[in-house]
């Protein structure tokens, strides 16, 4: 939900709902999941995902998607990292962006957190952990200027069997 009260939603579709819903037109690429949407205002949109390029999966890896809405359109925004997934975005107290929590192929004994220092998106790493570690989730720590919870699982499918794996940062 935005300051203004803007109500907005994602899967499927991305909608915003101000007294009616209005859908907005997706164009992350082929085969695209959106995971994450942080609505600032209506006019600065942040959106998490990634994407299968043709020819894949099996076999191939995703590739991130982070996108700015500017309340006329998606841009793609430079990440640091390329192949992989964004899993989630999270804001600062006041409701601005600031960190996403992500997997990165090459290497993923860590997570791979974004921070945004106000112009681009910059790399931190959680922990070194024994399994891979999958983050799912981000959500900041209340009371705290710079704390996040991380949530995920060390496996993509139950086999091995998945475990849950919380972690604190920042």
């Amino acid at each position: 939900m935005t300051s203004g009260g803007e109500v907005w939603v994602y899967g499927d579709i991305i909608a915003r709902w101000d007294g009616a819903w209005t859908v907005v037109p997706r164009t992350l690429g082929i085969r695209a999941s959106v995971t994450g949407l942080l609505p600032v205002a209506h006019d600065d949109i942040w959106l998490t995902g990634f994407a299968y390029g043709v020819g894949g999966p099996p076999g191939k890896p995703p590739g991130v998607t982070p996108q700015h809405w500017d309340g006329t359109q998606w841009s793609i925004v430079q990440a640091p990292v390329t192949v992989g997934l964004l899993s989630g975005i999270a804001g600062d107290a006041a409701g601005r962006p600031d960190r996403i929590s992500g997997w990165d192929l090459w290497d993923q004994k860590r997570a791979h957190y974004l921070r945004w220092n106000g112009t681009a998106w910059v790399s931190e790493r959680g922990p070194e952990t024994t399994p891979t570690y999958l983050p799912e989730a981000i959500a900041p720590i209340p009371g705290t200027d710079s704390g996040y919870w991380s949530v995920g699982t060390t496996s993509f499918s139950p086999y091995p069997p998945a475990q849950l794996r919380v972690e604190r940062f920042g």
